[in-house]
C-alpha cells in the first residue's frame, strides 16, 4: 500500500508540479521564484522521504506546511508529513493529521487515501468500530484488494467472539466480519469439541457450510505394512519383572500383541515397535530422539502426565497420530489435531447425561422438570458438572435447579445439614420440599460416600427421578439389588461387554493360550483399541481421521466406537437395571 501511494502521488503531483511553474502568477500573486523554490523544496523532502529518513522527511513537510503554497499542492504536503509521521513511530500525531485532512481538504480527490491510512491508524489503537467506519467511506474498487487485506490482518488479531458478533451487528453488510468469525469459532468448536456455539451461529447469520480443516494439506497414504509404536513403561530391561508396579500396563500390552496377530490374520500388517518409557521424562526425550520414531505412523501412548505432554508434542510436530488407550483426560487432545482418546473424555460423559436428561423431558413434556446436580470435590466431578450444567441451561433457557457439591465431610451429614449446601434456601421445610421435586439428577462423582448420600436421599424422601451415574458405581459395588430395584438408575458404560458375544470368547480363549492367564478389563482395552486403528489404517491410510465424519464401528469387545469430528470416543452404551439384569442401549 505504501509503494502504491507513492507512485499515485507522484504520478498525480507531476502535472500540478508543472502546471504552478508554468502560470505562477495566475495562482499565487507571487514573484516567479517563490514557486519554483518551494517545488524545489517539496521534492527535496520528498526524496528524504523515499530513502525512509522519516524523521527529517517529517521535519522538512512540517516546514513547507508552514509556507503559502498553492493549493492544489497543500494536500499532498500534509499527506506526506501524516505518512512520514506514521512511519517514524508518532501515529498519534498521524492519525490526527489524516483526520485534520478530511474537514481541511473535502474535495481532494484522494479522498479514500485519506480514509485508509484513518482506519489504519484506528485498527492499531484498537477502535475497530472507527476503523471500518473509515473504510466504509472508500470509493475505489481498485482499492478494494488492500482494504480486504487491512481487515483480515487486524479483525483476525480478535479473540473475542462477542466482540465480533457486536461489529456485525454495526456493519451487517460486511461479509468479511462474518467469515472470520465463522473461521474462528470453527478452529475453537474443533479444539475444544464443543460445536454448540458454531451451530448457534450458522442459524442466526446463516453460514454456509465450512469446518476447520487442519488436515487439509497432508495426504493420507496406503501402505503394505504400518510402522506402530508403543510408549509404555514396561521395565523391560530390569532383572526383576515386580520393577513394574503397573500390572495392567502387561495386560494392556498383552491385548495388543494379540490384536496384531488378529490384524495379520485379515491382511493387515503392522510392525510393532515397542518402547520403555520407564515413567522417566529423560528416557522418554531420548526415545523420541531416535531416528525411526519421526517415520512412525501410529504412536500408542504414553500412560503418565509427566511424559505425555512431550509425545503429544513430538506427534505434532511430526503429524504422527496418537492414541492414548485409557485417559479420559481432553487436554491431551486440545490443539492437536494428530492426537486421540480411546476412551470417551470427560467432557463426553457430561454431554452424553445432559442428552439423556433432555431426551427424557422432551419425552414428558406436560412434566416440569425440577433438575439436580451433585458432585465432589475432585477436579473430575466439577468439570462433568459444570458441562452439564451448562448444557441444560443453554437448551433449556433457565437456570439448574440444584447444584450442589458435597465434601466428605458434608455428605456424611447431607440427609441432616443439606440445607448448607443450599444457602439460598431458608429453612428445612423448604429444602425437603425442593429436593421432593426433583425429576432428573446427575451425579458424576464417583466417590462411594456422595454416591451412597444421595441415593439414600431419594429413597429416605420416596422419590424416583431419572438419576445419571457411572459404570464404576457397578463395578466398585457401592449400590445393591433393593435400591437397583426401587431407583431408574442411568450408567454411562463405555466399557460395557457383553460376555455372550462368540467374538469375545474366541478373545478368551487365545488370550489364555498365549499368556496362561485370563484376560481382564486393560486386556480388552488393549485388544479392541490396536484392532480398530490398526483396521483404520488399513482401510483408510495414515490419516484415517480424514474420513472419520459418519464412520460407525462395531466392537468385537466393546459395543462400539465412533469419533466423528471429536478427537475422544463418543459411543457411550447407558445400562439400566430391570428384572434382575442389566439392559444396555445406546444414545445418540
Amino acid at each position: 500500500m505504501k509503494i502504491y501511494l507513492q507512485l499515485a502521488l507522484w504520478f498525480l503531483i507531476y502535472p500540478l508540479e508543472h502546471t504552478a511553474v508554468a502560470k505562477p502568477s495566475l495562482r499565487l500573486g507571487m514573484p516567479d521564484c517563490h514557486p519554483k523554490l518551494l517545488l524545489a523544496q517539496y521534492e527535496a523532502a520528498k526524496k528524504v522521504y523515499k530513502r525512509e529518513a522519516y524523521a527529517e522527511a517529517k521535519s522538512l513537510f512540517a516546514e513547507l506546511i508552514k509556507i503559502q503554497h498553492p493549493p492544489s499542492l497543500s494536500p499532498y504536503i500534509h499527506f506526506y508529513y501524516g505518512l512520514a509521521a506514521y512511519h517514524n513511530g508518532e501515529k498519534a500525531i498521524a492519525h490526527q493529521m489524516f483526520l485534520e485532512m478530511q474537514e481541511k481538504f473535502p474535495a481532494w480527490n484522494k479522498q479514500d487515501e485519506i480514509h485508509y491510512w484513518c482506519a489504519q491508524c484506528s485498527f492499531e489503537e484498537g477502535s475497530f468500530e472507527a476503523a471500518l467506519g473509515a473504510l466504509a467511506l472508500i470509493k475505489d474498487k481498485h482499492m478494494a484488494g488492500s482494504v480486504l487485506h487491512l481487515k483480515k490482518f487486524f479483525l483476525k488479531k480478535i479473540e473475542d467472539h462477542a466482540h465480533l458478533q457486536e461489529l456485525i451487528e454495526k456493519f451487517p453488510n460486511d461479509p468479511i466480519i462474518k467469515t472470520i468469525l465463522h473461521k474462528k469459532v470453527a478452529r475453537a468448536a474443533y479444539l475444544t469439541q464443543d460445536f454448540s456455539l458454531i451451530n448457534q451461529l450458522k442459524q442466526k447469520y446463516n453460514f454456509a457450510d465450512y469446518t476447520y480443516d487442519p488436515l487439509k494439506h497432508v495426504k493420507s497414504k496406503h501402505k503394505t505394512a504400518y510402522d506402530v509404536a508403543v510408549l509404555l513403561p514396561l521395565f523391560v530391561n530390569e532383572l526383576d519383572y515386580e520393577a513394574c508396579t503397573d500390572q495392567f500396563v502387561i495386560e494392556l500390552y498383552q491385548g495388543i500383541q494379540l490384536a496384531i496377530e488378529k490384524l495379520a490374520q485379515d491382511g493387515i500388517v503392522i510392525n510393532l515397535f515397542t518402547f520403555d518409557t520407564k515413567r522417566s521424562v529423560e528416557v522418554t526425550k531420548a526415545l523420541l530422539a531416535q531416528e525411526a520414531m519421526a517415520y512412525m505412523d501410529l504412536i500408542i501412548g504414553p500412560l503418565y502426565p509427566d511424559t505425555i505432554p512431550l509425545v503429544a508434542a513430538f506427534a505434532k510436530k511430526h503429524k504422527i497420530n496418537l492414541v492414548n488407550p485409557i485417559s479420559d483426560n481432553s487436554t491431551i487432545t486440545h490443539s492437536n489435531p494428530f492426537a486421540f482418546l480411546f476412551q470417551p473424555d470427560l467432557e463426553t460423559f457430561a454431554q452424553k447425561a445432559a442428552s439423556l436428561t433432555l431426551n427424557d423431558i422432551y419425552d414428558k413434556p406436560t412434566v416440569q422438570p425440577y433438575i439436580g446436580v451433585f458432585y465432589g470435590m475432585e477436579h473430575k466431578d466439577i468439570l462433568q458438572a459444570t458441562v452439564y450444567k451448562h448444557r441444560i441451561e443453554q437448551q433449556l433457557g433457565k437456570s439448574i435447579d440444584l447444584f450442589v457439591q458435597l465434601s466428605h465431610k458434608t455428605a456424611k451429614n447431607f440427609l441432616e445439614e443439606n440445607q448448607e449446601e443450599e444457602k439460598n434456601l431458608e429453612n428445612r421445610e423448604q429444602t425437603q420440599l425442593d429436593l421432593t421435586n426433583l425429576t432428573h439428577i446427575y451425579v458424576p462423582s464417583q466417590d462411594e460416600l456422595v454416591v451412597s448420600q444421595v441415593i439414600s436421599l431419594c429413597l429416605k424422601l420416596g422419590i424416583k427421578p431419572q438419576i445419571i451415574g457411572h459404570e464404576q458405581w457397578i463395578k466398585k459395588e457401592i449400590l445393591n439389588i433393593y435400591q437397583l430395584e426401587r431407583l431408574p438408575i442411568l450408567f454411562l458404560s463405555p466399557n460395557y461387554i457383553d460376555y455372550s458375544r462368540p467374538a469375545l470368547s474366541i478373545f478368551r480363549k487365545k488370550f489364555f493360550e498365549k499368556n496362561a492367564t485370563k484376560p481382564n478389563e486393560k486386556s480388552y482395552i488393549g485388544y479392541e483399541m490396536m484392532l480398530f486403528f490398526g483396521r483404520m489404517l488399513g482401510d483408510y491410510g495414515t490419516y484415517f481421521q480424514k474420513k472419520w465424519e459418519n464412520m460407525q464401528y462395531s466392537g468385537l469387545i466393546f459395543q462400539g466406537v465412533s469419533y466423528g469430528k471429536h478427537h475422544a470416543n463418543q459411543h457411550i452404551p447407558v445400562l439400566r437395571f430391570v428384572k434382575d439384569k442389566f439392559l444396555c442401549f445406546s444414545i445418540k
